[in-house]
């Protein structure tokens, strides 16, 4: 079976940023939570694109049918807006949403024969189920989502098991968790033996599970930082002078744990 284990790759990183992973055969798939191939994508790693929000919309056809068209990536699914419950993310009301899903997304999805995933929603399941209620309610059962995209931060592995669990039985749909960390969202450091403990609980049951379709840890910060409201122990890169044709990255013990394990 192929790997589900994917990446998260920030739309600025350059094709130098790749060698680092090339030997990590775990690894097959990323998203960058946008409509264009990040430079130097391997051929190991499958692409995936993202309209991660309403400007992005109208960029759907011209952009996949040049990259479809000119072959610069195999592309098979097609991924909703990012957050759109979240007002410093996507910040889409549901009417925009459904507006744009049934304009552009779901003739992209037909023009293309694309598999679609869902907005991706956070885990703050206060806003997040019920955006996506009225979302699916509003599209009338015409959404024609093929997976459903969700998010996960917290500390334990029994949380972010029992939050897939719920959203899997609420939506009855297949799940692609496309950011997940060992986090308490800035409320002080998880420490990297936390994160490691926590991936050797959360890697395996991923995995093994026949409704969770791929995943990609919130772990790519490339020796900077993967955000303080995750915390830097979740970094798969470290910066060494002795590393050649990586760009002076090596992976961290956590990294090497997710690539390996």
């Amino acid at each position: 079976m192929p790997s589900k284990r994917g990446l998260g790759w920030p739309w600025d990183y350059p094709a130098s940023h790749f060698p680092v992973y090339t030997s990590c055969d775990r690894i097959t798939w990323l998203f960058n939570w946008e409509l264009w191939v990040p430079p130097g994508l391997p051929d190991s790693i499958e692409w995936v694109p993202c309209v991660r929000t309403a400007a992005q919309a109208k960029d759907i056809t011209p952009f996949l049918s040049d990259i479809i068209g000119n072959k610069k990536a195999n592309v098979n699914y097609l991924l909703g807006f990012n957050e759109p419950e979240i007002p410093d993310q996507a910040n889409l009301s549901v009417e925009e949403a459904v507006k744009l899903w049934r304009e552009v997304v779901l003739p992209a999805k037909s023009k293309f024969g694309l598999k679609l995933g869902s907005p991706g929603v956070s885990s703050d399941v206060g806003r997040s189920k019920p955006w996506l209620d009225r979302f699916f309610g509003q599209l009338e059962g015409d959404a024609q989502v093929d997976f459903l995209v969700v998010h996960w931060y917290g500390p334990r592995f029994t949380d972010f098991k029992t939050y897939l669990e719920d959203m899997h039985s609420t939506y009855k749909l297949p799940l692609w968790v496309n950011e997940v960390a060992c986090s308490t969202m800035g409320n002080g450091e998880v420490s990297e033996q936390e994160v490691e403990a926590f991936m050797k609980e959360a890697l395996p049951w991923l995995d093994g599970c026949e409704w969770v379709e791929r995943y990609a840890y919130f772990g790519n910060g490339q020796g900077k930082t993967v955000g303080p409201w995750v915390g830097k122990n979740n970094d798969f890169c470290e910066m060494s002078e002795d590393c050649e044709g990586s760009d002076g990255r090596k992976l961290t013990g956590v990294g090497r744990l997710y690539a390996e394990l």
